[in-house]
């Protein structure tokens, strides 16, 4: 008896001490990317210049989304209109660091990154897709979700524009 209520005891705490995940952030909520840094560790400066973010929880829609980004105009990412967002706060921090940060490197655009989760915990996201997130002055003006790099491409090109060498290509 005497053990099943501290086992008891300790449930309640453990249910007391963690925190309820957030509401999803709707239309009209405004961003915090204060705490994000790019994958050389600059800090997060593009809060007014922010226009589609998108974000990806997975390896598969982020692998579609990285594809995108490196073929549409550069200077869309480097003005900070075209954001990407990635949460590697559930990755152990050696792997981090020795990994996917030397990877990411080599991308040759800006992966924005959550290293604790607060920055991404309440951004809107469907399992197996790619949120695409339109924002003015900070805060959401639409959101929908897609699929493969096709649908990526169709949602950032009309702002952005495709890479000079992606046109010859096509």
């Amino acid at each position: 008896m005497r053990l099943s209520a501290v086992l008891m005891c300790f449930t309640m705490l453990a249910a007391c001490a963690s925190e309820p995940v957030p509401e999803p952030l709707k239309i009209g909520n405004t961003l915090d990317f204060a705490l994000l840094q790019d994958q050389y560790a600059n800090p997060f400066v593009h809060e007014d210049n922010m226009e589609i973010l998108l974000y990806a929880d997975d390896m598969d829609t982020s692998r579609d989304v990285r594809d995108a980004i490196g073929r549409v105009e550069p200077a869309c990412y480097e003005e900070g209109k075209l954001v990407f967002v990635a949460n590697v706060s559930g990755m152990p921090s050696l792997i981090t660091r020795l990994i996917a940060l030397p990877k990411m490197r080599g991308y040759g655009f800006p992966i924005w990154l959550d290293y604790n989760g607060e920055a991404t915990d309440a951004l809107p996201v469907q399992e197996g897709f790619i949120s695409v997130i339109r924002v003015k002055d900070g805060a959401i003006v639409s959101l929908e979700y897609v699929q493969g790099m096709e649908s990526v491409m169709n949602a950032i090109v009309p702002l952005c524009g495709i890479r000079s060498e992606q046109m010859a290509q096509l």
